[in-house]
């Protein structure tokens, strides 16, 4: 393995080490359906620094495959066939019964816009027990995503080439920063992985191939 592939493997080594203390840190192994307020508190602080750490890998990794995609074949659009009379289509109703849809995560983060001031709102008393399948959701998803990133990386990749090809400026990562105690080695690859990012972006995005 060359030096890229060290460092994007050890930055997924670390990432999984963050979450792997989140799943220990509130007994999300165990599948239960109620968490403490400050345990869920803590794995949620957790947990959003590895949704932003773990969109920079994916950055990462598509920054590098961008110019080595082969092109898109065009796909056939299907066309349905029309329905018999009398027939009526409901999977629309199907789809709203089904319950909440399991957490994805988005590769983009959505663009900045500032918070308006707001006034104070008083706020209701907030319980002293959370559902916990919000969070093991997220603990799934990620973990799933580590397991094999390179097909959400070739998603992001072929988004960086329209942005690209549509003349929008290169992205600009900025270093993931912990809200949480973390280990030196979590803090260390928080900023490493958004300087290689950066790196990468800006020699992508002048090379068309």
């Amino acid at each position: 393995m060359d030096e890229t592939g060290d460092f994007f493997s050890e930055a997924v080594n670390v990432a999984q080490d963050v979450l792997a203390d989140v799943l220990v840190r509130g007994g999300l192994h165990l599948r239960p359906g109620m968490l403490p307020r400050g345990v869920a508190r803590q794995c949620r602080v957790r947990l959003t620094f590895l949704i932003n750490y773990i969109r920079q890998l994916i950055f990462l990794l598509a920054a590098g495959m961008m110019n080595t995609l082969p092109p898109v074949k065009p796909r056939k659009r299907s066309v349905p066939a029309p329905l018999p009379d009398g027939v009526e289509d409901v999977t629309a109703s199907f789809v709203a019964a089904s319950g909440p849809r399991p957490w994805r995560l988005a590769l983009a983060p959505p663009p900045y816009t500032p918070m308006p001031a707001m006034q104070d709102v008083p706020r209701k008393p907030e319980p002293e027990e959370v559902p916990a399948w919000r969070l093991i959701d997220k603990v799934i998803a990620l973990n799933a995503i580590l397991a094999d990133p390179e097909p959400y990386a070739r998603r992001m990749a072929r988004t960086l080439q329209r942005w690209r090809d549509a003349g929008e400026l290169s992205p600009v990562s900025l270093d993931v920063i912990p809200g949480f105690r973390a280990g030196r080695l979590t803090e260390v690859y928080g900023r490493a992985v958004s300087l290689r990012l950066n790196d990468v972006l800006a020699v992508a995005w002048n090379d068309t191939g």
